[in-house]
């Protein structure tokens, strides 16, 4: 049975009969009460419930501004149909009772408070303070009458349900509900097409009338939704326009209701097989984080739900909100669930106290993601956190995991791909791999991906050091390098993109020297280059912040320094472009899956090479041809040199007698140097003295390959170096860069003593001969603007 509300109202004429002595007026009472009963019956029997409510139009009209108006019809019965009158004059009471109304903030809860609890005794135990403690003295004659339940909707359960077709029909949704509630359709988000979860929110409430009240909650809700601007996403499922029936259902409670969705709003998943000591619990800031926020208190609807939306919805100032995995509602927490809540540690004066308050109230439990999870839930922290511990957040990813486990099962955890505003960056949630298991992902850690660095021409030549500087000491791993001379191809697959009108004096500015091309490997890789880069002007970027990267080597928006993939699917494409033979690292599932290679030798590296191939001098005759900054490069056969005529761009390059060609070989052991890398710092210096760099890339070598070079360096430890892992090796060009390398080097370790224990890895010739034959067998071409040349 539906509860219902009853009016109770004592009417009394005020008519003459009321005046004179006390036994006149009684005997004029009990003469009139049959006339004064008539008149009433008469006024309800011939008054309609619309000519007493002269106020529905009013409130008609302000409901119709509202997107979906929940308008208020009234019937044309007559009161006597909602209202009785009790003639009995036996029933009627002199006893004289106070009404009261009250209305306020918490207005029911502090009413509570003031009366307490209804048995006498127990009020006098718990509350002695209290009305019902200090003038009751009876359970049988109570002394106060207020209504325990309040006047809206108070939560008893939730959870998350992927219906079939079979429970909803079982439920008596309509065919067109069905189709919303059972569909997970697919929408457009920045370029990719994700599928939205088709998972459904079912709440258990209670009130009074709440059938009666029920049938306008959808109405109320659409409402809300245009309001926060989210009936966008669900309009976009459908042709025509959407009504509250459509995304809403509602349905009396039934215990057979509750098991055909399952029967487990309330189940705990059992958590006792859980080896926490196992795992490692990988934190990376920069990636996606699990946090599990927890809401306390026996108002958490009217407290804490400001919050909730809060850390759920973007915030004015642009920071993006949280993804809401799972969330669950205990009614009661128990002691080991509040143990793990608690935010003080076994032994602090708090603890015993925290525990306590958690067991005596319900709690709402949410897992939620995002990047940089816990830094950005904690700033939206009070600053006197805990506080009155209603609001409290898990603060490490181990405790996160912990939390975790004990409230919700794996198959719990939903994501909700249309709340990850950074889904661009990450690959696609469908890819089979461990680290889309969200218990697998918070114990294991995010998986590497690549991106591509493109360094522009121009940016990078006078600073390579500080680029491999700043490279790692943002968690980069360098996996491949390139020095290349982009052709029309592949710079109009690198820049293209619909944004851009005409792209034809970026294409030519790529096609105009050589680049550097570096393949990185990290966590979140790809968006956390595009944050280190900087807005595309390099003079906005220095206004935001002087140490983005296109603040530092860029001047304005065309020469802006450095391109970076725009998302994870053009990062793969890039990686397959620029290095379509592989990279430098092990194979993760995402590179197997993406099909890009692990280099485990040199594909370019070959014992012919050195055999056949020799180093020619280019003899240059600089012309200029109108305005542009070009010149020809005339190369005359000298003996069995080959002559060819190419333009290249007029460089500071200065040839002497005296100018030397050498190769320079950095290994692994030197490339995966915690910080500061000192080996960059020392190239740096050493392009400050007057070397040029011409060439460089990241080699794998294999086992022959690396037998072989230490061969032409007659270096016996250079194969134990080299065999740790790829190695860096680059081409420069100075006066006696050969025979006086050493010199070189000594002078400016004399400066800094500190690189003396970094050239002693460092692996390069010691002759012209050595020079030449490795420079032949490492690489095809050393450069356009070179003074000697690979024929």
């Amino acid at each position: 049975m539906e509860d219902s509300l009853v009016l109770y109202i004592c009417a009394v004429s005020l008519g003459d009969g009321l005046t004179g002595s006390r036994k006149f007026k009684m005997r004029g009472v009990e003469v009139d009460e049959n006339k004064f009963y008539r008149r009433v019956c008469k006024f309800f029997a011939q008054t309609t419930l619309k000519t007493v409510a002269s106020w529905v139009a009013q409130l008609n009209n302000l409901v119709e501004e509202q997107p979906y108006p929940a308008l208020v019809h009234l019937p044309s019965s007559y009161l006597d149909c909602f209202i009785s009158v009790n003639p009995n004059p036996e029933e009627h009471t002199h006893q004289p009772v106070l009404i009261m109304a009250f209305r306020g903030p918490y207005a029911n809860s502090v009413w509570q408070e003031i009366t307490g609890p209804s048995d006498f005794q127990l009020a006098r135990r718990t509350d002695p303070a209290s009305i019902n403690a200090l003038y009751l003295d009876s359970q049988d004659q109570p002394l106060l009458y207020s209504p325990r339940l309040a006047n809206r909707f108070s939560l008893l359960g939730l959870q998350r349900v992927q219906l079939s077709r079979k429970q909803a029909q079982s439920l008596g949704l309509t065919t067109r509900q069905v189709a919303t509630f059972c569909h997970a359709p697919t929408v457009s988000l920045d370029g990719e097409q994700v599928e939205l979860s088709s998972h459904c929110l079912v709440l258990l409430m209670r009130r009074e009338s709440t059938v009666r009240y029920s049938s306008r909650l959808p109405i109320g809700l659409m409402n809300e939704l245009v309001v926060e601007g989210l009936i966008g996403s669900i309009q976009a499922r459908f042709t025509e326009a959407v009504g509250p029936e459509v995304c809403f259902y509602t349905i009396p409670y039934s215990k057979n209701h509750h098991n055909i969705l399952g029967g487990h709003m309330w189940t705990i998943p059992e958590s006792s097989h859980m080896v926490l000591s196992k795992h490692a619990y990988p934190s990376c800031p920069d990636a996606e984080q699990v946090v599990i926020l927890t809401l306390t208190g026996q108002n958490i609807m009217e407290n804490e739900i400001k919050f909730l939306h809060k850390v759920l919805r973007r915030d004015p100032a642009g920071h993006e909100g949280f993804e809401l995995l799972a969330l669950k509602w205990v009614s009661q927490l128990s002691r080991r669930q509040a143990q793990e809540l608690s935010p003080f540690e076994i032994g602090e004066r708090e603890w015993q106290s925290s525990v306590q308050s958690l067991t005596s109230t319900p709690a709402l439990i949410l897992a939620l993601r995002r990047v940089r999870a816990f830094n950005s839930l904690r700033q939206q922290l009070q600053h006197n956190y805990p506080g009155t511990l209603h609001v409290l957040m898990s603060p490490t990813p181990e405790t996160a995991f912990r939390q975790t486990c004990l409230f919700f099962s794996e198959s719990e955890l939903v994501p909700d791909h249309s709340s990850r505003p950074f889904l661009k960056f990450l690959p696609p949630y469908h890819i089979d791999t461990s680290g889309h298991l969200l218990y697998s992902y918070m114990t294991l850690g995010p998986e590497p991906l690549l991106t591509l660095a493109l360094f522009k021409p121009g940016a990078w030549r006078h600073c390579f050091g500080k680029i491999l500087t700043l490279i790692k000491q943002n968690g980069y791993t360098l996996v491949g390098l390139r020095v290349l001379l982009l052709d029309s191809r592949m710079a109009n697959a690198l820049i293209h993109s619909p944004e851009k009108q005409d792209p034809t004096e970026e294409l030519e500015y790529l096609r105009s020297g050589p680049s550097l091309a570096l393949g990185l490997l990290r966590e979140n890789a790809v968006m956390r280059l595009w944050e280190l880069m900087g807005p595309e002007d390099p003079i906005e970027a220095r206004t935001v912040d002087q140490t983005l990267w296109r603040a530092q080597f860029g001047s304005d928006r065309l020469h802006n320094g450095i391109y970076g993939s725009q998302s994870y699917r053009k990062a793969v494409e890039d990686i397959k472009l620029v290095f379509p033979r592989g990279v430098c690292c092990a194979e993760t599932s995402l590179m197997r899956y993406e099909q890009i290679s692990s280099l485990y030798s040199d594909p370019e590296a070959s014992s012919d090479c050195d055999h056949s191939h020799s180093l020619r001098t280019a003899v240059k005759f600089s012309s200029e041809f109108g305005q542009g900054n070009l010149r020809s490069t005339f190369v005359m056969r000298m003996g069995t040199v080959v002559v060819y005529c190419v333009s290249v761009p007029a460089g500071p390059l200065v040839c002497t007698a005296l100018y030397q060609t050498t190769c320079l070989l950095i290994p692994s052991s030197l490339l995966q140097q915690s910080q500061p890398p000192l080996f960059s710092e020392l190239l740096q210096r050493l392009l400050r003295t007057g070397c040029h760099l011409l060439e460089g890339r990241l080699c794998m070598l294999g086992e022959k390959q690396r037998r072989h070079v230490c061969e032409l360096l007659r270096a016996s430890a250079g194969e134990e170096l080299l065999c740790e892992g790829p190695c860096l090796a680059i081409v420069l060009q100075a006066d006696n860069a050969v025979t006086c390398f050493d010199i070189i080097l000594e002078r400016i370790c004399r400066e800094r003593p500190d690189f003396w224990r970094v050239t002693r890895e460092f692996l390069y010739p010691r002759f012209k001969k050595e020079a030449v034959k490795l420079l032949c067998y490492l690489f095809d071409d050393l450069g356009l603007d070179s003074h000697h040349h690979v024929a």
